[in-house]
């Protein structure tokens, strides 16, 4: 069964998380971030992202009746059923692996690498998915 409100609070909460980024990125380069906030700006980045693994793992669950029992399960059935665009799969993946540098080599300064990505606005392709996504959903009910 479908949980409304919990798809309009990740909503919300993922549109918040882009806004953040945006603020950041759109920031007087000159500036230097303190370690503080180049940590809130990765973790931002890293719940968006899997926020947006765990949207499409409940789509997959509720639009196909598949249950993935991992976040890297998800991507290859989003694929295989044609939920993604090819560029989308080539963005989801570049944020992916982003993301998974992000988290599980958090000693190494990945910051630059993050900086750059963030320059491309990427990031917005959650924003985009989650709509179609959700979409897709609501078409479900008619």
């Amino acid at each position: 069964m479908r949980d409304i409100e919990w798809e309009q609070s990740l909503y919300r909460h993922q549109h918040d998380m882009i806004v953040r980024l945006d603020k950041f990125r759109k920031r007087d380069k000159s500036l230097t971030l303190t370690k503080d906030e180049s940590m809130a700006i990765e973790h931002a980045f890293q719940l968006l992202v899997a926020s947006m693994l765990d949207l499409a793992r409940y789509v997959l669950k509720h639009h196909y009746h598949v249950d993935i029992s991992s976040r890297d399960e998800v991507f290859a059935q989003l694929v295989s059923h044609n939920d993604v665009t090819l560029q989308q799969a080539e963005q989801m993946r570049f944020l992916i692996t982003l993301r998974d540098k992000v988290l599980h080599d958090y000693l190494s300064e990945n910051f630059d690498m993050l900086e750059d990505a963030m320059s491309l606005r990427r990031y917005s392709l959650v924003e985009t998915l989650t709509q179609e996504w959700l979409a897709q959903l609501d078409n479900n009910l008619k």
